[in-house]
């Protein structure tokens, strides 16, 4: 071959290869975030770099790219935020939901019910479902459990054996709900702690655990808010007994903020606290204790059985992430969250190490990353028990106003059934008639 035709084949395949990689396509996906936890997006975004070698496989030449928003705010002004956005043709392609009613009534979720639940632990997508439709899928298990310090219970004369079989006790309902508060006032009393048992300062569906561990239930079988009259008597009773009777929680508790909270949770001041198990995080970090020297320290355990609930629980609120009904790119948003539950779990695990928690994936939680981890490697068996909490509208009104509630019976400035009569009324005042049962 002479040169002239050696040249000319050189520069044919030069224009070849400029014209296949000018076929490339390139995607820019906006993802959006709040708060901590950001191995959540970051999972998504380590996804994106398997699904391009699968599409490459497939024969489709597409890089993903992403465009990061990720806030510290009120989980509420970020719901607000995204609807607003929305509205404006200016949401992000995927991002991490919040009130995920409000956000399926302007038709701002893309249903991914199609996705392969199989994969998932059952009953985890509840919590993102209306209507039957799945509208988010769920990245991890947070489950909220019942927080205790070992090392109080050998000082008040337990061996570490007994403390350390207690949660499996509770598991199989030989240790109740009446014997754990009537511990923590003994332990109390007996000098061991300062507080036998404290709670999160603000609003919250933690103190619905405690509610329904009193036989209460607030919702139903078609999801709707249900204030349950004679359980929210019981619940209230309980909190003002345990600050102005058996005297066990701080009267202010609910004014002195996280980081009072986390540090006598975590160096022993006080002997239990209900909450999420992922709040290890703050709570360690509180007293400076890495996640080895605060599993030594601290276990946890189930929401007991007690005289009205007969079976030990644990409630589940999985994080998420949701697709823009709106997006230039449906298909690929939903092959990135098909990735995330099938190859590449062990970046759902990841997550889950991070964070301290489950995973919402089942083969996650069978991976290294889980089943080593300080923190949750033996309460792998919460799964099994934990109930995810379908949407609910009004749900952020009835804590809202239980906490306004609870603040003035730990203060002692209302009785029960004060506090009962003004939460009903509120929530006739502020939840449409058609939201709410009372019974």
């Amino acid at each position: 071959m002479n040169t002239r035709k050696l040249v000319a084949l050189v520069m044919a395949l030069c224009l070849c290869l400029v014209s296949f990689t000018a076929m490339a396509e390139t995607v820019t996906l906006k993802i959006a975030h709040n708060y901590d936890f950001v191995t959540i997006p970051d999972a998504v975004i380590a996804a994106a770099d398997r699904l391009e070698e699968r599409y490459a496989a497939e024969g489709k030449d597409i890089q993903i790219e992403f465009e990061k928003d990720y806030q510290r705010i009120d989980w509420g002004e970020y719901g607000k935020n995204l609807i607003f956005a929305y509205k404006n043709g200016d949401a992000p392609d995927i991002f991490s939901v919040s009130d995920v009613p409000a956000m399926v009534d302007v038709g701002m979720l893309m249903d991914i019910s199609d996705l392969n639940t199989d994969a998932f632990v059952d009953g985890v997508f509840d919590c993102y479902t209306v209507d039957g439709k799945a509208y988010a899928m769920p990245f991890d298990l947070p489950v909220r459990v019942i927080y205790y310090n070992k090392l109080s219970l050998v000082e008040f004369g337990w061996t570490m054996e007994e403390a350390e079989a207690l949660p499996a006790k509770v598991a199989a309902g030989e240790f109740t709900w009446e014997q754990f508060v009537q511990l923590c006032d003994d332990i109390q009393n007996a000098g061991v702690c300062t507080w036998g048992m404290a709670h999160r300062p603000g609003a919250g569906s933690d103190f619905l655990d405690v509610l329904q561990t009193l036989g209460g239930r607030y919702y139903d079988e078609n999801s709707t808010l249900v204030f349950d009259e004679d359980a929210m008597l019981r619940f209230f009773q309980f909190i003002y007994d345990a600050a102005n009777t058996l005297e066990i929680t701080p009267h202010d508790l609910a004014q002195q903020g996280w980081p009072s909270i986390n540090t006598m949770v975590g160096d022993g001041t006080c002997f239990a606290y209900y909450g999420p198990i992922y709040s290890s995080t703050y709570v360690a970090g509180a007293v400076n204790k890495d996640p080895q020297q605060f599993s030594e320290d601290v276990a946890f355990m189930m929401f007991p059985v007690s005289e009205f609930n007969e079976k030990p629980f644990v409630i589940a609120a999985p994080q998420g992430m949701g697709i823009n009904s709106a997006t230039k790119y449906p298909e690929i948003c939903h092959d990135l969250l098909a990735e995330l539950a099938a190859g590449s779990a062990d970046l759902l695990a990841n997550h889950a190490d991070v964070i301290f928690t489950l995973s919402s994936v089942k083969a996650a939680n069978e991976m290294e990353a889980i089943t080593t981890n300080p923190i949750v490697a033996d309460v792998g068996y919460m799964a099994e028990h934990a109930i995810s909490v379908p949407s609910i509208n009004g749900i952020n009104t009835l804590n809202s106003e239980m906490l306004n509630a609870i603040v003035q019976l730990e203060l002692g400035q209302i009785t029960p059934e004060q506090a009962v009569e003004n939460v009903k009324i509120q929530m006739e005042l502020n939840i449409d008639e058609d939201e709410i049962i009372f019974e």
